[in-house]
């Protein structure tokens, strides 16, 4: 019962603290980040702690906004070290009708407590300290020294986040390290993910000629070119990229198009600019450089004039595009040190067979993959994260704890 107190008290204490990252309008992490530090040193006073050190790796963003970065290290002499990776901001509330409780105001209900972030990531921050109380009160030895590290920008690419803490490398990691970013979950938590897709997010620039809508044949309506174009590549690419992977969810590389839109407010008016952007996730299997180099070919070989029926032939449709962000899929070995820990521990804690898979969304864990760290990507969740109403069951906080716990015994 005093971890589960202790569980409520610190997911209410976060949720009450808006940190939405700056990208999106809000004010960022530093409030959070120093009731987190606040939160370590109150443990080190009252465990007395000497092994440990505490820095900060802080950074001004674009906006003039300080983005702290936290790490704090347990020296158990041992040597390699089991970091554990939170993130610190959160999305915004989106539509607050939507919610039935305010999302800054912590409720709980059936064992769960409500709140923007209580899952996405608080999950990972509470875990991460209630496990230095269980450390340090059931006075064991640890396997690996201890790495708790909370970061900012996750949820807009991690500029000012991980990567920004990645110019110091060489004095927080090492390559045999064991490294979990509790940044995904299901509710049974026997799920592992060890590998993510590749992101490609692609803006198509399509420019015809505007002109009265009553007389197309002085200009080239661009709606129509836009439409067919991402229709007949849609389809392609998902034709020709059409290998999947069982360990992922879902199996296969997706290529959505997701906003299409133009300047053209009233209804007489044809465009001649019109913006077509496609999200992409594509599997291990394929090298972005082949996806691009298939659209570029694509491109090249669309006919627009199979499509518009009336239009000033002394002009050429133009198709460009520019990369919003590009990231390469990234893969943990299956047999590294981490997975096989975390698979015992899972089925000591919670008596389960953990599975492994991959998935489409990205985690802080790539940009350490790709430098050549395993990494393990794991959680216990009701997957609420970015939606309204988000929440945690509590006990759920405990056993993420527990787990690195064993890990740790």
């Amino acid at each position: 019962m005093d971890l589960i107190d202790e569980a409520i008290k610190l997911e209410s204490d976060l949720i009450k603290i808006n940190s939405v990252n700056p990208s999106f309008g809000g004010k960022g992490e530093k409030e959070k980040a120093e009731y987190v530090k606040n939160k370590l040193m109150e443990y080190v006073k009252k465990y007395n702690i000497k092994n440990y050190i505490l820095r900060e790796y802080n950074v001004t963003d674009k906006y003039g906004i300080e983005r702290p970065n936290i790490v704090f290290k347990l020296d158990f002499k041992k040597d390699k070290t089991l970091h554990i990776i939170s993130h610190l901001d959160t999305v915004p509330e989106g539509d607050v009708s939507l919610w039935n409780t305010n999302p800054y105001e912590p409720v709980i209900k059936d064992g769960k407590i409500y709140g923007r972030g209580a899952e996405d990531n608080h999950k990972g921050i509470v875990s991460s300290l209630l496990l230095l109380k269980m450390i340090f009160e059931n006075n064991v030895e640890p396997k690996y020294n201890l790495s708790l590290i909370f970061v900012s920008d996750e949820e807009d690419g991690s500029e000012y986040g991980l990567k920004y803490l990645l110019n110091f490398e060489d004095e927080i990691f090492k390559k045999d390290d064991l490294i979990i970013v509790p940044d995904f979950g299901t509710p049974t938590g026997e799920f592992i993910e060890i590998g993510e897709k590749g992101i490609l997010w692609i803006r198509f620039n399509i420019k015809g000629k505007q002109c009265h809508g009553s007389t197309p044949e002085n200009g080239l309506n661009a709606n129509i070119i836009a439409f067919n174009f991402a229709n007949n590549l849609y389809s392609r690419l998902y034709e020709h990229f059409n290998k999947t992977n069982p360990i992922f969810l879902p199996k296969y590389s997706t290529f959505e198009p997701t906003i299409l839109k133009n300047k053209v407010e009233n209804p007489n008016t044809i465009p001649g600019h019109v913006e077509v952007v496609f999200d992409c996730r594509i599997l291990p299997t394929y090298k972005m450089e082949e996806v691009l180099e298939f659209i570029n070919n694509f491109i090249k070989n669309f006919d627009f004039k199979k499509y518009v029926k009336h239009y000033d032939t002394s002009i050429e449709a133009e198709i460009s595009y520019e990369i919003l962000k590009s990231e390469n899929p990234n893969y943990t070995d299956e047999n590294a040190e981490i997975i096989k820990e975390l698979k015992k521990a899972i089925k000591k804690v919670l008596n389960k067979e953990a599975k492994l898979c991959g998935m489409g969304g990205g985690t802080v864990a790539a940009f350490l993959r790709y430098r050549g760290y395993n990494v393990a990507v794991w959680g216990i969740g009701e997957e609420t994260a970015h939606q309204p109403n988000e929440h945690i069951k509590i006990e759920d906080l405990v056993k993420m704890a527990e787990v690195f716990y064993e890990i740790l015994q």
